[in-house]
């Protein structure tokens, strides 16, 4: 009888550890894989990354210089424009112009807008709602 006891205390045992491992296994490999997934969008992210408003920028023919004030996005988070402040001095006499963002260029700390000083002297001043009197770039 005590053989027929020990038998079916070590099946109790060996279920309940299988029981166990599947329970484990099916907490611990979501938490796994979400981490993974994790890990994977770290590497992909720049190791530096910084705000590019108040930056200064400079026409790419012509040298202008403004400064970036604003991103417009889409509904989707997609950046579409920037609205640069040209001209004036301490905010006086400036010029708020939306250009698109393919014009703009990035190399290092310096950024060139590939716009002309004559895209710019005709385009209108940009007001907060109006999304069609965007400056494209001069290559397009």
């Amino acid at each position: 009888m005590a053989r027929a006891a020990r038998r079916a205390l070590l099946s109790a045992l060996l279920l309940g550890g299988v029981l166990l491992g599947a329970l484990l296994l099916t907490v611990l490999a979501p938490m796994a894989q979400t981490r993974a997934a994790e890990e994977g969008q770290a590497s992909a992210v720049p190791v530096r990354l910084e705000s590019i408003l108040g930056r200064d920028v400079a026409t790419a023919p012509d040298g202008d210089g403004g400064r970036i004030i604003d991103l417009l996005v889409d509904r989707d988070g997609n950046v579409r424009a920037a609205v640069v402040e040209f001209g004036g001095f301490l905010g006086i006499g400036t010029r708020k112009i939306a250009i698109e963002w393919p014009a703009f260029r990035f190399s290092g700390r310096v950024i060139a807008v590939d716009v002309s000083r004559d895209q710019i002297r005709a385009a209108p001043d940009y007001k907060g709602s109006d999304y069609n009197s965007l400056v494209k770039a001069t290559s397009d």
